[in-house]
């Protein structure tokens, strides 16, 4: 983790490659990677180079973006799958039940307030959205991958407002 950090870092000076950074990132992030990906926001915040913090966060929201429609197409493929395997177990059929109603419920506004709370993981929350989505017609796929992208972008602005807001707290 830390050389990935380090590799971030070493890249600033050229932002086309630290946004494809961030890009890749995100993607990972969104597909295997259980931590946040607004550790490439804190260099751009630091030096408050707010086109930079808006490059980044466009790379970024465009990285999970693509990372969810990647998962949304394997969760329609697996479905099937998990709840014929979550058939053999009672407490297993269980969860199935209970995912299935959370995402129907909660739909695109509940995808979109999880993927905006700052430092939590986009991994397990895209993956319950794809793979308990109703064989694909609780949640539309232009419309999850909308949700995700507003989020991301939601997302940043977040980080930022607080940034700012605990800078003012905390000068020097």
């Amino acid at each position: 983790m830390v050389d990935l950090v380090q590799i971030l870092l070493d890249s600033y000076n050229t932002p086309w490659i630290y946004m494809l950074l961030a890009f890749g990132y995100a993607i990972l992030a969104a597909i295997v990677l259980p931590i946040p990906i607004e550790i490439a926001l804190i260099k751009p915040l630091s030096d408050q180079n707010f086109g930079f913090l808006l490059g980044t966060g466009l790379a970024i929201a465009a990285g999970k973006t693509l990372g969810a429609w990647l998962i949304f197409i394997f969760g329609l493929n697996i479905e099937g799958s998990v709840k014929k395997w979550s058939g053999r177990w009672r407490v297993a059929a269980w969860v199935v039940v209970k995912a299935e109603k959370l995402v129907k419920k909660t739909g695109y506004s509940g995808l979109y307030l999880l993927l905006s709370i700052p430092g939590m993981s986009d991994t397990i929350p895209i993956y319950v959205y794809s793979v308990f989505n109703a064989e694909g017609k609780a949640l539309e796929r232009n419309m999850f991958l909308l949700a995700n992208f507003l989020a991301a972008l939601n997302r940043v602005a977040i980080l930022g407002a607080i940034w700012f807001v605990a800078k003012g707290f905390f000068p020097g």
